[in-house]
């Protein structure tokens, strides 16, 4: 068995904790180390090199593709022959080749250690030599929540449909996947629940959100957005007579379509975080972890911000909820007025 067919069996088997399809990440890495990737699309009387996607390159044909030389790695390799050495140069090439750092180089450690063992136990492939693995030691955890002077300076350097996904997100702690492809079915009439059914979640639950006011507000201005888009072309009726998704784009190129998994965090993200002069690090799920930790310090109990966030436990929580210096002085100090001789 190949590896290639290894790989496209382990994706389509369900996650075993809740059923649901493969994260886009085991996508992303498996399909890079089995397949030749493009990379992007260059003009050769320019130079210019554009972001490949199959529909440009079909608009454009003459623009040349050029691959990923890191990708397809074991392409054509038998399953069998998969072994330690391989697991190491691969983490080389990520990490040398692709500049990725830690964390990183160990979500493809981690899926391939996953596939392996997947052949070895499904699909009864008899491995010439197991291969060992070896998983980078991550930097020191970062306090990845915004304050809320940073937050909205982030959001007046985006532009409005992000920067009202941003607050979609700080108000509803909700996933990347859950903002950019929320449904209007799942908004209640009344415009203040979120029902999510449970295939949308990434612990397969159903999820439902009393919406605060400032969620409301997003969604009110959503539906003005729709309406202004609605009357201005009339032909999106036809295919999306309501448009499914709340947050939608209203430029010609992907007019009445959410963003790709990718595109919220492109150059106009990291230009804004740069204007705002925030970390670099700061990423659309650093408003799941400032949602959390604005709960804390607000006083939300453990057990109300499980069920605000749709976390499902609590030490889930508490990777998402971080205290500055200035709580944790506070906390530790609620015991001063108790003098006991100490």
């Amino acid at each position: 068995m190949t590896f290639e067919e290894a790989a496209r069996r382990y994706l389509k088997t369900p996650t075993k904790k809740a059923g649901n399809k493969k994260s886009p990440i085991a996508v992303h890495v498996l399909t890079w180390m089995a397949e030749d990737k493009p990379k992007g699309l260059l003009e050769k009387k320019t130079g210019k090199v554009f972001v490949y996607s199959k529909k440009y390159h079909a608009k454009r044909p003459a623009l040349v593709i050029v691959w990923d030389e890191t990708s397809g790695r074991f392409k054509d390799r038998q399953m069998s022959s998969i072994n330690s050495l391989d697991a190491f140069d691969m983490t080389e090439a990520v990490r040398n080749e692709k500049g990725l750092g830690p964390a990183g180089i160990n979500n493809y450690t981690k899926y391939l250690r996953a596939l392996c063992n997947f052949a070895k136990k499904r699909l009864s492939v008899k491995f010439d030599d197991f291969p060992e693995f070896e998983e980078m030691e991550e930097e020191v955890k970062r306090e990845e929540w915004l304050a809320p002077e940073e937050a909205a300076k982030l959001i007046r350097w985006l532009d409005p449909l992000r920067g009202s996904m941003v607050r979609m997100a700080l108000a509803t702690g909700l996933r990347n996947a859950n903002v950019r492809l929320m449904r209007w079915e799942w908004v209640s009439p009344d415009l203040k629940e979120l029902n999510i059914p449970r295939k949308y979640m990434k612990d397969g639950k159903f999820h439902n959100i009393q919406m605060s006011q400032a969620a409301v507000t997003v969604i009110k201005e959503r539906l003005k957005a729709r309406d202004i888009l609605l009357q201005a072309y009339p032909k999106l009726r036809k295919h999306q007579p309501t448009l499914d998704y709340v947050f939608v784009q209203d430029c010609l190129q992907s007019l009445g379509n959410p963003f790709s998994q990718g595109s919220i965090t492109n150059l106009t993200w990291k230009r804004a975080v740069r204007l705002s002069g925030l970390p670099p690090w700061v990423r659309f799920h650093s408003m799941r972890h400032t949602f959390a930790t604005w709960h804390v310090k607000a006083g939300s109990t453990e057990g109300d911000i499980m069920e605000a966030g749709g976390w499902s436990s609590p030490a889930s929580v508490a990777r998402y909820s971080h205290q500055d210096r200035e709580h944790k002085k506070a906390v530790s100090g609620r015991l001063d007025a108790i003098n006991i001789g100490l």
